[in-house]
């Protein structure tokens, strides 16, 4: 495509063109005519001056032809016209350059004619002499003696010098016209350039807006409607600019927002094809890529996907708990919502899906803890209640029986207090109400000092404890050092609890450079795989037959757990049924 201001520089050029080849043509002619009509006129004044310096007019024409031909033979060498005499039958009477005798009637030549015939003063005409052979231009007076035409004088001269004087006249017309027109091509350049130039740099500041580069700007100056359109576009680019910017940060905003929400969001179009997913709806489909796809290609739930259906079918929104059971299974709030166009056309569904499997199961853990804390509570409450009954209804005196019913009482009521004391530190624990106290720890000296704290318990089962660690390092971490035995004394004490007489529990260090790893293990009855994932879970008991008489709260291995959260540490268990279990717990040395 030529550039604009080609267009318009071509346009001047070929107007200009016409204009001058017009004026040049005008001029032309003009001055060819101008000059013949000059050159006719000298004739005719010539012609007449000579009538009278001959004293033709006195002479009679037919009787005096020799004389008047010898008054024109001077004339032949000195005069380059050519002058004829003829008397008004048309006969030449005399001739400067031929022999009159030898020339035919001139009478039906235009320029006599006109005057012998006609009556005109003066007779003209330009054409190929038969005589001479070139064009000649004749010009004829009328020779009037008496009153009446007696014949003609006619001076004729050759156009060569005519034709020669105009040729040099085109030829410096044309010259002329070439300079200018090089001059107008220039100046037509020059001009189309001058005008095109803020107008190409607005086509090209509008080729940039259009192709989404808001920052280009026009900066070239102009005049009158150009320098008002450049201020527009400028103003237009400046608020494309910032409307672009606001709508790229709210759409990162936006973006932001739906990417990091805890609810899974999916975005359906009229022709149920998935446009737009979150990540945590990746998760919860267990699929990546999905977008493009119908949705009931990907969604693996009857419910869900008749929940969709049933939105589009009512245009209004649905909301629904739904359970899933791919990937994984998961309690799902679901809530369709429909987009609605003005015309109350359903144009597309947004699909939220927020995952409440952790919501409904810590509210069955919630109703387990209050079943659980209330018959923990009321096992030993009922156990005292009674003995003292028993007691005031007349036990006391007899001595045996008093001695075994108080021992009782002080068991079932430490029993009650343990439980009071680990709930009142798992809650203040799980409430973060008693902060680390970080102080450099000896990891050796701590583990012995478990050890010596379970010895006694575990020699009654006869268990045999096995210290695991280079006895020659010394490994230091930042941490709180009454935290870790705590720690460390309720995994020991929790596997001597459940480890047949006679067994093995080994304690064992690890230095992983910025980690240490702790590793209790027993050979004692093992976990079934089911209940490995809740055993951290509070008063959760594997086998609630079975762990009763132990004495225990169900409450340590949780405060593990939370402990070792709170030491920004990590814990994880084997086990296997009737072969033993494993904790490993890794923790930063510094903090």
């Amino acid at each position: 495509m030529k550039k604009l201001w080609f267009k318009i520089g071509i346009s001047f050029f070929i107007l200009f063109f016409i204009t001058m080849g017009l004026v040049g043509l005008f001029s032309g002619e003009l001055m060819k005519t101008t000059y013949l009509d000059m050159k006719e006129n000298q004739l005719e004044d010539e012609a007449r001056v000579l009538l009278h310096t001959t004293n033709i007019e006195n002479v009679n024409l037919d009787q005096n032809s020799a004389q008047i031909q010898e008054q024109l033979s001077p004339l032949t060498e000195e005069v380059d016209a050519r002058i004829t005499i003829v008397d008004n039958k048309g006969h030449v009477i005399a001739d400067s350059k031929e022999d009159p005798t030898m020339l035919e009637n001139h009478a039906n030549r235009p320029e006599f004619k006109e005057v012998l015939q006609d009556g005109q003063e003066v007779g003209i005409a330009t054409r190929k002499s038969d005589t001479l052979g070139y064009s000649m231009l004749y010009v004829a007076v009328p020779i009037v003696q008496n009153g009446d035409v007696a014949g003609a004088l006619r001076i004729a001269v050759s156009l060569e010098s005519v034709e020669s004087a105009i040729n040099t006249l085109w030829g410096n017309l044309f010259l002329i016209f070439g300079i200018a027109l090089i001059l107008i091509a220039l100046i037509s350049i020059f001009i189309a350039r001058k005008i095109t130039k803020p107008v190409q740099e607005i086509m090209e500041v509008s080729t940039d807006l259009a192709n989404h580069e808001y920052s280009s700007r026009i900066y070239g100056k102009s005049s009158g409607e150009l320098q008002e359109l450049s201020i527009s576009v400028n103003k237009l680019a400046e608020s494309l600019e910032t409307q672009m910017f606001e709508i790229r940060e709210n759409s990162q905003r936006l973006t932001a927002i739906v990417e990091n929400l805890v609810s899974g969001v999916m975005l359906i179009n009229h022709d149920k094809e998935i446009v737009m997913t979150n990540r945590m709806m990746y998760r919860i489909l267990g699929k990546q890529e999905i977008t493009g796809k119908p949705f009931y290609e990907v969604i693996k739930s009857y419910g869900l996907s008749e929940l969709i259906e049933e939105t589009l079918q009512t245009k209004q929104m649905k909301q629904e708990e739904i359970t899933i059971y791919f990937p994984k299974e998961m309690i799902l709030d679901a809530s369709v919502s429909p987009i609605l166009m003005e015309d109350g056309e359903v144009s597309g569904l947004v699909l939220l899906l927020h995952d409440i499997t952790q919501i409904r199961h810590l509210e069955n853990v919630r109703s387990e803890f209050v079943a659980n804390v209330s018959h923990e509570l009321k096992t030993p409450v009922t156990a005292l209640k009674g003995f003292a009954e028993t007691l005031l209804d007349g036990a006391m005196y007899d001595e045996a029986l008093l001695k075994q019913f108080l021992t009782i009482i002080k068991d079932e009521s430490d029993r009650l207090h343990r439980l009071i004391l680990d709930i009142l530190a798992l809650s203040r624990i799980e409430q973060k109400t008693l902060p680390l106290q970080i102080e450099e720890v000896n990891v050796n000296d701590m583990m012995e000092q478990s050890v010596k704290t379970v010895s006694e318990l575990a020699t009654l089962k006869e268990i045999s404890i096995q210290k695991k660690w280079d006895k020659n390092k010394t490994i230091l971490i930042e941490n709180e050092g009454d935290r870790l035995q705590q720690i460390l004394i309720n995994l020991l004490s929790n596997a001597i609890q459940y480890t047949p007489a006679k067994g093995e529990i080994s304690l064992q260090l690890e230095d992983l450079g910025d980690e240490i790893q702790l590793i209790v293990k027993d050979n004692g009855i093992g976990i079934p795989a089911k209940d490995l994932e809740r055993i951290f879970e509070r008063f959760y008991r594997v086998d609630k037959a079975r762990t009763r008489h132990s004495g225990g709260t169900g409450l340590g291995l949780s405060i593990v757990k939370h402990l070792v959260d709170m030491m920004e540490g990590t814990i994880h268990v084997t086990s296997q049924e009737n072969v033993g279990t494993t904790f490993y717990i890794r923790l930063p040395k510094h903090r």
